[in-house]
């Protein structure tokens, strides 16, 4: 009978005991790469902004955080029309202009 009880509280344990959330590492993307490619190479971005410049093209950036041992960088990656145009902070700071509407974030 014992050794149904532990059996029992073994098996319960397994069942609670949970795997650690995946974390891709960063791969540099590449130019003309769709989103869907985007995504399955990378995964989930941390955050989405989306912007209406005054041509009323969509700008989408992605953004990624690159943890190292003591930091972290944020590597957000441009698509337009579904497909990537860009990426890095230089890249975000000169398409990203005071008269350009932000849509959405999140």
């Amino acid at each position: 009978m014992r050794a149904f009880y532990i059996i029992g509280l073994c098996l319960g344990l397994v069942g609670c005991a949970h795997s650690p959330q995946v974390v891709k590492p960063f791969v540099e993307p590449q130019y003309g790469m769709t989103k869907t490619a985007m995504l399955d190479l990378l995964g989930k971005p941390d955050t989405i902004e989306i912007y209406k410049e005054p041509d009323q093209t969509h700008v989408e950036f992605y953004i990624y955080v690159r943890k190292y041992q003591t930091s972290q960088e944020k590597v957000p990656i441009c698509l337009i029309n579904q497909k990537i145009v860009g990426w890095g902070k230089t890249f975000y700071e000169d398409h990203v202009h005071e008269d350009d509407i932000r849509i959405k974030r999140k």
